[in-house]
């Protein structure tokens, strides 16, 4: 039994400077990538873009970044978590930025397909780096509450996305992009390396391994028989995760212009207020997953939780009160999974793989299923309508990664890191 103020004596120093510093750099590149998701409707009135055109953008970003985050997975197992982190949110916030000047879809795609590639190699170096600095019993709590960068993402973005698309436009709600850049400097500069990365390294090194390893190699051990189940299991979960968000979300501003018929700027309000609502979920899951139930139990209730509130969303609101508060529950469920999902994936892998199995098995799978799902919904909307291609977008994949989930060992949280792998 945990005492009491003995989580700010475990988790102060050294965790929390590295608990805040990723939690800023997942706010900061998830405000910067939602900014596409705003544009949306402005983009396809400039270039006459139909949502099916918009969604090969969004697919094509999706398979860069599958192979993107993969390779940074890798290379921050290589070269370090605190190098790779500020590598991955300045260069990405740069090229947001940009955003701003393309002159048609095809600059606007390669753009997107760099910045949004670059920036998801975040999601492997945080959590990988969370988990190895974090105590082991608050390790899963701290590392699902970073994923609450995310939804916090959207809804700061929104606040200046409404004010600043209804005076001057779209290409200038990317602008704010470009002050992350020294912001990500500055935040760096007193962000430690991992320490069990560094005793990982000094190990290679003493072996003469180190930076010799073959990418691939590193890659396969992922497959040996001690690891594979997991890493199909974790392959097939995110996947289908992915595929269910990237689905929807990036959508849901288009949804609630077109569908739903509100003003634009009255679209993108009700997704930002309801991802800010949809943080609670974020914070819900961290506390069930560590004090409640365990990661895996807690993992399947969020997935079958959040096929019932999209349901709800889609097909019950009749009014923007009702709109605010389905996405919002939606939100805090289906999309506040990815908090229990990250942290039950580092915490199944040795330290030598930690960083590239985050980066192949979660986001490398997440974006492969971020770049099947969109074209397939776009081509529903256009035939069977909004409601039922995002239904059917959502509730099977919640489903398989509710199985896919269960059929990994249900082990107890709390434990440190190197006995769950054994």
């Amino acid at each position: 039994m945990t005492k009491p103020g003995s989580f700010w004596s475990q988790i102060k120093g050294y965790p929390l400077i590295v608990f805040v510093t990723c939690l800023l750099g997942w706010i900061l590149t998830s405000m910067d990538q939602s900014l596409f998701g705003y544009a949306i409707p402005g983009i396809q009135q400039e270039f006459g873009a139909s949502i099916s055109d918009v969604g090969w953008v969004l697919s094509l970003s999706f398979v860069f970044a599958a192979f993107a985050s993969a390779t940074i997975g890798t290379l921050t197992d290589r070269y370090g978590r605190r190098t790779m982190f500020l590598l991955c949110l300045a260069v990405s916030a740069l090229l947001v930025g940009l955003h701003a000047f393309v002159i048609g879809l095809v600059s606007l795609t390669i753009l997107r397909m760099f910045a949004f590639g670059i920036s998801n190699g975040l999601s492997p170096i945080t959590t990988s780096f969370i988990a190895e600095t974090a105590p082991a019993r608050f390790r899963g709590l701290m590392v699902a509450l970073v994923q609450c960068g995310y939804p916090i993402g959207w809804f700061v973005a929104s606040l200046f996305v409404v004010p600043i698309i209804a005076n001057f436009g779209w290409r200038y709600i990317f602008m704010p992009a470009l002050l992350v850049i020294p912001i990500a400097f500055l935040i760096v500069r007193y962000l430690p390396e991992s320490k069990r990365f560094n005793e990982e390294r000094a190990r290679r090194e003493a072996s003469a391994t180190a930076d010799k390893e073959p990418f691939f190699q590193r890659l396969s051990e992922l497959f040996a028989p001690d690891l594979r189940k997991r890493t199909v299991m974790i392959f097939t979960a995110f996947f289908f995760f992915g595929g269910a968000y990237a689905g929807t979300a990036f959508f849901f501003p288009t949804y609630f212009h077109e569908f739903r018929g509100y003003p634009i700027e009255t679209a993108t309000a009700i997704v930002g207020i309801s991802y800010g609502v949809g943080v609670l979920g974020y914070i819900a899951v961290a506390f069930v997953g560590e004090f409640i139930l365990t990661r895996r139990n807690t993992c399947v209730l969020w997935a079958l939780l959040g096929s019932v509130a999209t349901l709800g969303l889609l097909w019950l609101p009749e009014t923007k009160l009702e709109d605010m508060i389905w996405f919002g529950i939606m939100a805090a469920f289906f999309y506040g999974n990815a908090a229990a999902l990250s942290t039950l994936m580092v915490e199944v892998f040795p330290t030598r793989v930690r960083a590239t199995a985050a980066g192949f098995a979660g986001s490398f799978a997440l974006n492969m299923g971020h770049a099947t799902f969109p074209i397939l919904v776009t081509m529903g909307i256009e035939t069977i309508g909004w409601q039922w291609a995002f239904t059917l977008a959502v509730v099977p994949s919640m489903v398989i990664v509710a199985l896919a989930i269960f059929s990994l060992d249900n082990v107890r949280s709390g434990l440190e890191l190197e006995d769950i792998v054994q």
